[in-house]
């Protein structure tokens, strides 16, 4: 039997580690044998070094976020013999040192976003392939009737005030801090779904500074400040507008204790820390309503996904790129961002309309299961290695 040899290592709230075990499902579905090393696992880093007398038996080596290609021309020289699939779903600045010290050899990159694809392929052109892949969603253990649900909107994710996040902003370096400054009242209120990076580059123009796309990339991580504020002035908005309302919101997330803005009495928090990504979803489970909020305009975030596995109405905020996945309205529904004043009318019209709503979900459920669940996307890795075709999302059968 062919084998496929993945290895897991450390995540945060266990998200990618999950992840790795469904794509493995994946891959076995597709008739091969898994063989899973778990570098946290008591002798896992043992096991890992004994692959270099094995090499030959596997077709692949897989792991979320390339672990361990920076050893490759020393520690591990026998791993870079190995076709190799990295897949990064996040900045890949993170993930640097094993980009660059990868020998490129026989190695195949996903990343989780458009943008950060068409970076890697031109900082690191020694790989084989480059390509995106968007986030699956979790499919919880088992799907809870709508009518049976006992959380009217549930929102899992951190809470930074935006007092907090402009001290960010005040805290820069000088010339650094000034240019961050003008550009923030360019990404917020009527401005919101604005995309920050765009805005940056405008005002630099204005200014008549010019950055090469090298450059401009490196000014960006320095100007992260200006990414957290936006999220925290479009999570304050939205969760602030609802409370407002005198619609109910339950959360979990770290800083929510620190909440102190108007409709406060509205506000229900389940947890003051981050929680493990399986007692999310079965939160989510409970929920009538998920809400989401991104920045990440190029991107598929896993909650929206997974919100719809978990039959919820999955609500976010509307960019392009979603019109190319789902309906709103038919498999989710979406909100403008530069009109957050709307958000409350549409959760409410939801909330009333019990029939509407399990509808949705429902579309929502089936859509994402016969397409989006990471199980799926362990299926779509194995027909790109054999074929080495562009990604599609349709299900099994579907036309492209």
């Amino acid at each position: 039997m062919k084998k496929i040899l993945v290895v897991k290592g450390q995540s945060a709230y266990n998200v990618l580690r999950l992840a790795a075990d469904k794509i493995c499902k994946g891959f076995e579905n597709c008739g091969y044998q898994v063989d899973v090393i778990d570098i946290l696992a008591e002798h896992g880093a043992e096991e890992l070094m004994a692959v270099s007398e094995k090499t030959q038996e596997y077709e692949f080596y897989f792991s979320m976020q390339a672990l361990f290609w920076n050893l490759e021309q020393q520690e591990m020289p026998w791993l870079k013999e190995m076709r190799r699939v990295g897949w990064i779903v996040d900045d890949p600045v993170y993930h640097a040192a094993r980009l660059m010290l990868s020998t490129g050899k026989n190695a195949n990159v996903l990343i989780s976003r458009d943008s950060h694809a068409v970076q890697v392929r031109r900082e690191y052109p020694k790989f084989d392939q480059v390509v995106t892949l968007y986030n699956g969603g979790f499919l919880g253990e088992q799907k809870t009737d709508y009518r049976k649900k006992d959380i009217d909107v549930f929102f899992p994710g951190t809470y930074m005030s935006l007092r907090q996040a402009e001290k960010e902003i005040w805290q820069m370096e000088g010339g650094f801090r000034e240019i961050a400054d003008r550009v923030k009242d360019r990404i917020v209120g009527s401005n919101l779904a604005s995309v920050w990076q765009e805005e940056l580059r405008g005002y630099l123009r204005e200014i008549n500074f010019s950055v090469g796309d090298g450059e401009f990339e490196t000014l960006e991580h320095v100007m992260g400040p200006l990414d957290n504020y936006q999220r925290a002035y479009m999570r304050v908005a939205i969760i602030e507008t609802l409370l407002q309302s005198g619609i109910k919101v339950t959360v979990v997330g770290a800083g929510w204790d620190q909440y102190e803005g108007k409709g406060r009495e509205n506000l229900t928090i389940l947890s003051d820390r981050g929680l493990d990504i399986t007692e999310v979803i079965a939160l989510m489970g409970r929920a009538k309503i998920v809400l989401n909020n991104t920045n990440i305009l190029d991107g598929l975030h896993e909650r929206i996904v997974t919100a719809m596995l978990a039959n919820a109405v999955s609500v976010t905020n509307e960019y392009d790129m979603m019109s190319n996945f789902f309906e709103s309205g038919k498999e989710l529904v979406t909100f403008p961002l530069n009109e957050i004043g709307k958000l409350p009318q549409i959760v409410a019209d939801l909330l009333a309309n019990p029939d509407k709503a399990e509808r949705i979900a429902e579309e929502g459920y089936k859509a994402a299961l016969r397409a989006h669940t990471w199980e799926r996307r362990g299926e779509q890795i194995i027909k790109w290695m054999q074929d080495g075709k562009p990604f599609t999302y349709e299900a099994e059968g579907e036309s492209a």
